[in-house]
């Protein structure tokens, strides 16, 4: 079997022209999973009244069901729900451009907050408590403690973790075009309907692919060793 190394050459800038949509679909999905894995932390540290059972049991359920599966629930589900809302407080629903790439951050935000939901947890429990009962001793109010005394330590000590789910959510994001969002791999499957040269297709994505993995992991360890000199 020959590969087709011109072919490869020609899609390479088709492929890239995607590249902005996997940052942009990367980086919002984490956005929201960080503010789902704050909301689900804190309700898990603090011990919120009944709503700790179901935060776990909704943790645990979101990380033992696949992301595909996911994907897939609120690739069908979600479409449902807002048909069935339309005319809801003046909202309309048009079923006829429908919004995949929301349906795939919803899946991924939901899914990978699940799990950083436990590095909020962990990273919480490994800042000295001392510190934060020091800082109350003298005067700071519990708010302002948090903010100024564990939060900062905190954030230091997930930087490792939330670097690595970054780099595995950005190659996870080949699986949203699954559910027709035009990502890097769903452009170069789509760029070899012609000539069939499918292999070479998957092998310039997973070229493009390595490259801003590679590039991504150097830049967020230049990161962890500044926070670390702060």
């Amino acid at each position: 079997m020959n590969l087709d190394y011109g072919f490869m050459v020609s899609i390479i800038p088709v492929v890239v022209k995607a590249l902005p949509v996997t940052l942009e679909f990367t980086v919002i999905s984490l956005l929201f999973a960080s503010v789902i894995a704050l909301v689900f932390g804190t309700v898990l540290i603090r011990k919120v009244f009944i709503l700790n059972k179901l935060v776990l049991f909704f943790n645990t359920f979101l990380k033992g069901v696949p992301l595909i599966v996911q994907l897939l629930f609120c690739y069908y589900a979600i479409p449902y729900v807002l048909e069935k809302a339309d005319g809801i407080f003046g909202w309309h629903y048009d079923p006829r451009a429908p919004s995949y790439f929301a349906f795939a951050v919803v899946a991924f935000a939901f899914n990978y907050g699940a799990y950083l939901t436990d590095v909020v947890v962990s990273s919480y429990g490994a800042v000295d408590k001392g510190q934060y009962e020091a800082a109350c001793a003298v005067g700071m109010t519990p708010f302002q403690a948090m903010i100024h005394i564990v939060v900062p330590q905190a954030l230091v000590i997930s930087l490792p973790n939330l670097g690595n789910y970054f780099m595995w959510l950005l190659k996870a994001t080949s699986l949203a075009s699954v559910v027709n969002v035009f990502e890097m791999l769903s452009v170069a499957k789509a760029s070899t309907a012609e000539n069939y040269a499918i292999l070479e297709g998957y092998l310039v994505a997973a070229g493009v692919y390595w490259i801003v993995c590679f590039f991504a992991e150097k830049l967020i360890s230049k990161l962890n060793v500044r926070m670390k000199r702060c």
